[in-house]
């Protein structure tokens, strides 16, 4: 599994304007590394809040977007959300595990695969058996775009093979949150190797080994 994050300067993941932390140079990375994989995996958190699409948006290249896994123990991703409303374009996938017979039948018209995955000792999705399904269902190359939640718990179970940290040139000060400082020196103090590091016209791009 590859793992992605992207952070300001000062460490930040979240920009409170709403506004992007990387300039478009990071962000077509971003599509391009999308293209090389085969699933998307994310959280329903994640879906909620960002709204995102998940897709490759370079030319000649948008056929190569990937199918999406939510993880999503409660079915919360709404019905209007984005990756729902692609369902026809791009493949979509919900792991779950609380039964909500309507959400689930409304899903399933929409031709969503749902999964029931069980849960670990802490209460969540169970990361190893979703990964495991993943790779049942064919999909070998998992590329995880999610917040520091989620990617801190892959981390834990070291479920993690590869990871790739976006590093802004700007600041974001008072208008940013979710710093990952203290995540990003346990994740990779003494388990990785750089193997890549990019200039990305003022952004970084550093790729590390994890072992």
């Amino acid at each position: 599994m590859t793992s992605k994050l992207a952070m300001s300067k000062d460490c930040f993941t979240v920009n409170k304007k709403g506004k992007w932390i990387t300039n478009e140079y990071s962000r077509g990375r971003v599509h391009l590394l999308r293209s090389q994989h085969d699933c998307i995996m994310t959280s329903s958190e994640t879906v909620i809040k960002d709204n995102p699409l998940l897709s490759c948006r370079i030319n000649g290249l948008e056929k190569n977007t990937p199918a999406r896994i939510v993880l999503d123990r409660n079915l919360r991703v709404p019905l209007k959300s984005n990756i729902i409303k692609n369902k026809y374009k791009y493949k979509t996938v919900i792991f779950y595990n609380k039964n909500k017979k309507s959400k689930i039948n409304q899903l399933k018209k929409y031709g969503i695969k749902l999964y029931k995955i069980p849960l670990d000792p802490e209460g969540h999705l169970n990361l190893k058996t979703s990964l495991n399904k993943a790779k049942y269902l064919g999909f070998s190359r998992i590329f995880l775009e999610t917040g520091i939640k989620l990617t801190s718990s892959f981390f834990k179970k070291k479920l993690i093979n590869d990871f790739k940290i976006f590093i802004s040139d700007e600041k974001l000060k008072k208008n940013g949150s979710g710093n990952i400082k203290s995540y990003f020196k346990t994740f990779l103090k003494n388990k990785s190797k750089k193997i890549e590091k990019i200039n990305l016209l003022g952004d970084k791009l550093l790729s590390y080994n994890i072992k």
